[in-house]
């Protein structure tokens, strides 16, 4: 209901973007996982193919719901690009350290940096696949 409020206010090429950036990101996200765990493995096995599928899945699901929220904040507080590259940046990482810390039962100081790698970069691509995408137009 609040996206079919948001469309009727001009926002409707913003969420147009909210599946191709998703399916972007969690692209992104999935290849840079399973690359980061045949690193650290030291090994390239069809174990990979599953680690980037399921990697993919959550990725998707994850950007889907987290992108809906982050593009109705930037149309809802008609946020800039600079403003919204900062709430995208900030929202990601925090997002990604919350899932981190709850899947895996851990604490703050046991996040790796590691999760940086892929979150940053996946922070920007969703940016600029949707925010930046519009802006352009």
């Amino acid at each position: 209901m609040l996206l079919k409020f948001l469309a009727g206010r001009g926002s409707s090429s913003l969420f147009a973007r909210l599946f191709p950036a998703a399916l972007g990101t969690a692209a992104f996200a999935a290849i840079a996982h399973a690359a980061l765990v045949a690193v650290a493995a030291r090994a390239i096995g069809v174990e990979l193919i599953y680690i980037a599928a399921i990697s993919f899945v959550v990725a998707w699901v994850v950007a889907v719901i987290g992108g809906a929220v982050l593009l109705s904040v930037t149309q809802v507080f008609g946020l800039g690009l600079a403003a919204s590259l900062a709430v995208f940046l900030v929202a990601i990482q925090a997002l990604t350290i919350g899932l981190e810390m709850y899947v895996f039962e851990s604490g703050l100081d046991a996040v790796s940096w590691r999760y940086s790698l892929i979150s940053v970069p996946s922070a920007l691509l969703a940016w600029y696949l949707s925010v930046y995408a519009c802006h352009k137009k």
